[in-house]
Order: C-alpha cells, then structure tokens, then sequence
C-alpha cells in the first residue's frame, strides 16, 4: 500500500490496479503446454529458479476437489524452515474478495443495497467535497469507482513489527474521509465525479468492511470467523497477528528488507484491504465455494445468484471488473479472482468458472508472478 508514482519492477504495491501486475513483467516467459504431473512440476520449478523464490506453494482444483498441491523453499531462509502448503501467508489484496463476499451475504438477507448511498450505513457522512451532491454507493467501493482515492495514504501508516494496528478501522476510515479529520487531504479524493472513472482503492474497499461491522452489529473479524472461515473449515486463517501463532507465517522476503529482514512483519489500520492471513488449502475452500455456485461441504457459502453478481461485469476500462473480483482471458481461459502484492508477497486466486478448475499460488517474494506457472496449473486441473 506503500504510494507508487511510475510502475518499476522492483516496487510495485497493492496500490497498484493489480490487472498492471499481470501483464507487466520484468521476466519474459512463453506460456507452456503440460500433460503430465511431471511436466507440471518442472514449470513450476522453473518458474521457482527464475523470480529466485525464497518460498512457494501451490495448489489447484476441478470442481470442489484438490487436483496438486505442493511447495518448495524457505518460509524462513535463516533458519531453514520450509515452505509447505500449510505455511501461512499474509496474502494482500486478495483479501478483498473476502469483504465482497460479506457485503453479498448481508445483501441476501436485505440489510444492505448495494445501489444506494453508504451514508444511510455509517456513523459519519462520505462524500467527494468536489461532488458533495453526490452519493456513493457499495456498489462502487466494490468496482473502485467511488472517486475515494489511497492519494493521502502514505507510508507511515505501515507499522513494522509482529503487531496489530492499534487504530480501529472505523476510526480510521473517518479520520481519512472526513474533511476535518486527522488524516484528511486534498489527495483523499478524486477530481471525478463518483462512479465515473476507475482508480483502484484499497482505502474505499475497507470502507465497505466497515459497512458489513455496522450492519451486523459485529467486528469485521468476528463476521468473518462466522459466516465464512469456520463454516468452510478455513481453521487457519485470521485477520490479526494475535490470533496467528509467529511460527507457522511465511516471513516476507522484499527489496526493502534486503532478503535478510530483522523486522519483516506489518500491519496496516485498513486491514480488510490486505492482511488476511491464511493457507493455499484454507483459502482454495474459499475458492472452490465459488466454483461449486456458492456452496461448499454442505455450507451455502453465498446464493449462486449473488455469485452471479460478483461475477459478472459491472464496470469496464482495460479490463472486466466485477464485484471487487476481476476477469482476465486468455486463449484457453476465461478467469475471475484477483492477486495480491505487499512488501515480500506475491499471491495469486484465479478460477473459471465454465471450466470448473482454479489455482492458488503463495511466495514470500515480491514482484514474482509467473504466468506460465498460472497456465500450467490451470491446463492440469483441466485435464
């Protein structure tokens, strides 16, 4: 979430619109055709060598099941401590598909509309003071159309070190968005009007987790462990560093901490926007619900009409942008999801949906994103 003005290899943040990320590469690959396991595995080795990976994991699934899954390298280089598919990671931006998913849950039972404006939901009022007569709706915090920009979010919001931000995020979503607040500034909006341009927004996406605590009457956190971590069996993962045991969190390995970081871990008052901690076979659960039209082990995870919804294309510029979740195309692949990039992190969810396959990739590494291992994964699971 650190602020980027040009697009450099070496330091590309969440705050970026992640489709750049994807397309944008300091590697030249060529996309490889897989038959077998073992053609699958030295794609990924390659791909491994090449972003020179401290760690990996993988996995990918057909329909509801696990089709590979695996890892390689270091969660801890020092100590030597490998990188399995139960490593947990703190995955970026990705956890942005987990408010989406929340907002649709609380629109199914009729306590949020997606289409009106959030300030009837809040304790404080939102608005552009360049557009002060118009309102913004959930609906473009989830398509980062809300004209709510990351402008004034600056790098000492970052806190550095095994601990949990000590700002809640209501407290800071106000003090940001509200003209008279301590972290308010020109650059906290955008000269567009609302819903009339697209700027990515990790700041407007956290605005929307704070609708979900003031509809439900319950923490972020809490509405999360109940409606879509326990039920799905996602067992280990967490939003909070109090709640995660040190040992089991893949350390993040960056450019800014030189691959020998004395304090690699942070935390950030937005926390929804990116700090959700997890496994690839934690978060494939997640996956797979989407897959399998909202249901998972038995647990309607979201009606298959409001995966619909998300899934579908609710705002288009270079890309297809759907409910926080994004489309992408390729020649054999039609994927929705979303990927993740923070100081030493590289994560990546994609699935598609006619298919019925998907993939997840950690590393501990930022910037590393190997197309080629994407597709081979996918081509696998298709198989």
């Amino acid at each position: 979430m650190l602020p980027l003005k040009t697009i450099n290899c070496k330091h590309m943040k969440r705050i970026i619109p992640l489709l750049i990320i994807l397309l944008f590469s300091c590697h030249k690959e060529e996309l490889v055709d897989v038959s077998n396991k073992e053609e699958l595995e030295n794609v990924i080795e390659s791909a491994f060598n090449l972003y020179q990976m401290p760690g990996l994991a993988y996995l990918a699934v057909k329909n509801d099941s696990v089709v590979i899954s695996g890892a390689m390298g270091y969660a801890n280089v020092k100590d030597k401590i490998p990188f399995t598919p139960q490593t947990r990671m703190i995955i970026a931006s990705i956890s942005k598909t987990i408010i989406a998913t929340a907002i649709m849950q609380l629109v199914e039972n009729g306590r949020i509309d997606i289409n009106e404006d959030i300030n009837q939901y809040l304790p404080f009022t939102v608005r552009n003071p360049k557009y002060p007569n118009e309102p913004i709706t959930t609906k473009m915090l989830l398509t980062h159309t809300s004209s709510i920009t990351d402008g004034g979010y600056i790098s000492a919001f970052y806190l550095y070190g095994f601990v949990d931000y000590p700002v809640t995020l209501l407290n800071f979503e106000k003090e940001y968005l509200s003209e008279n607040g301590q972290y308010y500034t020109s650059a906290n909006y955008s000269n567009f009007k609302p819903n009339s341009n697209y700027e990515y927004s990790n700041v407007a996406a956290a605005l929307a987790a704070c609708l979900v605590e003031q509809v439900s009457g319950v923490s972020f956190n809490d509405y999360c462990k109940s409606h879509i971590f326990q039920p799905l069996g996602m067992s280990k993962t967490t939003w909070f560093f109090s709640e995660t045991p040190k040992s089991e969190i893949a350390i993040p390995y960056s450019d800014l901490n030189n691959m020998n970081p004395d304090n690699p871990f942070f935390s950030y008052p937005t926390y929804p926007d990116g700090h959700l901690i997890t496994t690839t076979e934690d978060l494939s659960r997640f996956m797979r619900a989407y897959i399998m039209d909202g249901t998972f082990n038995g647990y309607q995870l979201l009606q298959s009409s409001s995966v619909d919804t998300i899934l579908s294309v609710q705002y288009e510029t270079k890309f297809k942008q759907g409910l926080i979740f994004y489309n992408l195309e390729s020649p054999q692949f039609s994927v929705w999801g979303h990927n993740g990039g923070d100081p030493g992190v590289s994560t990546e969810m994609y699935f598609d949906k006619t298919k019925k396959v998907g993939l997840i990739v950690f590393t501990n590494r930022s910037d590393a994103y190997s197309q080629t291992m994407k597709h081979a994964l996918l081509q696998f699971a298709n198989q």
